[in-house]
């Protein structure tokens, strides 16, 4: 199964990463590029194991970390929309493609 990030959701991820980085928590930062990754390593086996969300989306929440990966699947794809923090406003990303 193929995985694909949207550019919004890379920049959700360069800016919790910067975020990070700029508190000085570098292991921090390590570990959630890890998490990230290993997310997407996971979706790509096992597509369907994150939670049914809204707007024919899934999560798949961050050990961890206070963030999710909203994403659709298709049936050859997988395609990450947003990296959502718990604390930010649900469904900011509904028109997100």
């Amino acid at each position: 199964m193929r995985i694909s990030v949207s550019s919004e959701a890379q920049a959700d991820f360069d800016a919790a990463l910067d975020w990070y980085l700029g508190e000085l928590a570098f292991d921090a930062a390590d570990r959630f590029a890890d998490a990230f990754e290993r997310a997407l390593t996971q979706l790509q086996s096992f597509p369907e194991m994150g939670s049914i969300g809204r707007y024919r989306t899934r999560v798949f929440i961050l050990p961890t970390f206070p963030y999710s990966l909203i994403y659709r699947v298709s049936p050859d794809s997988v395609r990450i929309i947003a990296l959502a923090h718990h604390a930010r406003r649900p469904g900011y990303w509904a028109g997100r493609r």
